[in-house]
């Protein structure tokens, strides 16, 4: 989810309609970036709500998340479940092979269609569980404090086009990070040169990228 400077839309959804959230499974919750968007976003009432979660592993307890963020609004999430995608946390252990995943890949491009039918009529089905952890919300900013950029970064800045919540400032040709990271990763699994690395955790561990998914893609 990027960050942008436009205004959110002053309500949306209504009766008859449909407003969904697709976001990444993280550490059993929701991303900070999707939590701040939904809880500032204006949802009118009798909206049907879907979330779909990715995740590598355990990804229900997001979706439990998402449907508690959504009551303190004084709303209902109609759908919700986890999709398995190729587990890719490189700061907890080596990902997923890239050159391995199509068939993880192409299972889900066969759920999404199940779930997309799911959608359109309307079902009311919430796969969760009550598993969540909050240690992803605290200490925001040192959650970066480990990331450094090695000799071989050309400062080509894709780095910081790249970073969903802008936490990378090209500066003298080299990134520097501003403190307000999602420990998405991205900035490390992108980068072409392979220079940035966190902390001793990463050198020895393989990147990972979709490739279904192009960085200009991820840029737009």
């Amino acid at each position: 989810m990027q960050i942008t400077d436009e205004p959110l839309p002053t309500a949306v959804g209504g009766t008859g309609k449909k407003v969904g959230f697709v976001f990444p499974s993280y550490y059993c919750n929701i991303p900070r970036a999707v939590h701040a968007f939904v809880e500032k976003l204006e949802i009118k009432p009798d909206t049907y709500i879907f979330a779909i979660v990715t995740m590598g592993a355990v990804g229900q307890g997001s979706v439990a998340a998402m449907s508690k963020l959504l009551k303190a609004k004084g709303l209902r999430l109609d759908y919700g479940r986890g999709i398995k995608m190729p587990a890719n946390n490189m700061l907890l252990y080596n990902p997923a092979d890239p050159s391995k995943s199509g068939n993880t890949l192409d299972k889900t491009d066969k759920l999404l269609r199940t779930v997309a039918a799911d959608i359109k009529a309307r079902m009311q089905k919430v796969n969760s569980h009550p598993f969540i952890l909050h240690n992803h919300f605290k200490n925001i900013e040192t959650l970066d404090a480990g990331y450094t950029a090695g000799d071989s970064c050309t400062g080509c800045g894709l780095c910081e086009k790249i970073c969903p919540v802008r936490n990378i400032r090209i500066d003298n040709g080299k990134p520097q990070w501003l403190h307000r990271c999602e420990l998405c990763v991205a900035c490390i699994c992108w980068c072409p040169a392979k220079a940035i690395e966190n902390g001793n955790k990463t050198q020895s561990r393989r990147r990972y990228r979709n490739p279904r998914v192009t960085a200009e893609e991820l840029i737009k």
